[in-house]
């Protein structure tokens, strides 16, 4: 069993690190300087029980990244029984890359999963990352005791909030493996260790959700701690991996929707919106990747793309305007609560499961579509003019 965590100092850890190269400085991060004793003790009060870390849904690289921290953290902690969930999908090609490449362990919420936790004789520990939980999106139906987050929202009373307003998640939990250490022969053992198994591939993911999630540092979120744990991830991280996930491969079928998206687009500078007919749910990963390319189109600010999958009409938004807000936008096209935004990008999902698409005739299909696209660039119109 490990001894009990300390928490080093700055000046603590610049000093032990002339002795031991492995040790790095913490990023210094008010919010985590705070919580970290508070932090610990809750986690070595439970450490026997079953731990459950779960990303927001249909996560993003700041989530999978700030999961798979967590991961680390709590091992480094003591404790043996952990699992990562996430509700939705994991959609976006860089995502899945990002998944893949790196091996995260993370797995889909799945409702044989939630039985065993509500019927279990001893609750599990649930942690919520880059998400403060009662959120539109969050569907793991149980109550966090920790949460790490950095969005504009308040825990629940009586939950332990790691929270501060910096560009990603993944750069709190960065400061706070470099916040943790034990000694060993009296040496320090850092969680944040470059020499442990599979810190390159943690270091590379938090790396990817830092530069993801503040858009490469352009967000008005971006702070200089950021920057830091970037600078400190970088020099870890595995520059192999790394690329994969940034120059992320591209499967033929978003060749094909991109063809017709741009054949369907309505473009009236500095806003544009365009859907792409029905997709298979295994395809619909074009629909934010899309909406992502169509803003480097010069002199394009806003845009929409959308499509029918299966029996949900889903859209994705980008925003760089000054005047258009991404959640207001999809409020107005897809209704509220049917989807978030944050950035300048969101995303939203609105169930039409009474019409059974799979089943439809050609021509009642098209007559559907017709519908959707009347009503979205109707709407999308209105929107824009004001």
């Amino acid at each position: 069993m490990l001894a009990k965590p300390s928490v080093t100092s700055k000046k603590d850890t610049m000093s032990d690190s002339k002795e031991q190269s492995n040790v790095i400085s913490p990023i210094g991060n008010k919010r985590v300087k705070a919580k970290k004793d508070a932090f610990c003790k809750l986690i070595a009060e439970n450490q026997q029980k079953d731990f459950v870390i779960c990303s927001h849904d249909n996560p993003d690289p700041d989530s999978l990244a700030s999961a798979y921290g967590m991961h680390r953290i709590l091992s480094f902690l003591g404790v043996e029984s952990i699992k990562m969930y996430y509700c939705g999908e994991i959609s976006h090609p860089q995502n899945r890359a990002m998944k893949t490449v790196l091996k995260i362990p993370i797995n889909p919420w799945t409702k044989p999963i939630e039985n065993t936790f509500i019927n279990a004789s001893e609750k599990p520990v649930f942690i919520f990352v880059d998400c403060m939980g009662g959120q539109k999106n969050m569907s793991i139906p149980f109550e966090p005791a920790i949460v790490i987050d950095h969005h504009k929202a308040t825990a629940s009373k009586g939950v332990l909030a790691i929270h501060d307003e910096v560009g990603a998640c993944s750069t709190l939990i960065a400061d706070l493996m470099l916040s943790l250490s034990h000694e060993y022969d009296d040496k320090q053992i850092p969680c944040f260790d470059p020499d442990a198994d599979d810190m390159k591939e943690i270091a590379t993911a938090l790396a990817v959700g830092i530069k993801t999630d503040t858009l490469d540092f352009l967000t008005e979120t971006t702070t200089d701690d950021d920057f830091q744990a970037y600078k400190v991830l970088s020099r870890n991280f595995s520059d192999e991996k790394y690329h994969k996930i940034v120059n992320y491969e591209l499967p033929p079928y978003v060749f094909d929707a991109e063809r017709q998206a741009w054949e369907n687009k309505k473009s009236q500078p500095p806003n544009l919106i365009t859907g792409l007919g029905f997709l298979d749910d295994s395809k619909s990963d074009c629909i934010p990747y899309l909406a992502d390319k169509f803003m480097r189109l010069q002199g394009i600010q806003t845009v929409v793309v959308y499509a029918i999958v299966d029996g949900a009409v889903r859209g994705s938004v980008r925003t760089s305007s000054s005047t258009l807000d991404a959640q207001n936008i999809l409020d107005e096209l897809f209704g509220q609560g049917n989807g978030g935004a944050k950035h300048g990008i969101g995303g939203a999902k609105v169930l039409i499961n009474v019409f059974d698409v799979n089943s439809m005739p050609e021509e009642e299909m098209s007559g559907l579509w017709d519908l959707v696209k009347m009503n979205i660039e109707r709407k999308f119109q209105r929107i824009t003019e004001k």
